[in-house]
């Protein structure tokens, strides 16, 4: 094999750890601030257009 290739496996490995690790962080940052909201406060959503979009029939 080509001797460039390692260095771009290595890189491209890294990158693709990297977006792994960011993905894997945000979602247990995002179920710790479900865990933390006041479910009182939600309420149900209507599938309902209340803006009043004529383009829809």
């Amino acid at each position: 094999m080509n001797g460039g290739f390692w260095p771009v496996f290595v890189i491209t490995a890294v990158v693709i750890v990297y977006a792994i690790a960011k993905v894997m962080r945000n979602m247990k940052k995002s179920e710790e601030q479900w865990r933390r909201v006041d479910k009182r406060k939600l309420r149900e959503w209507k599938d309902d257009d209340e803006w009043g979009d004529s383009a829809s029939p």
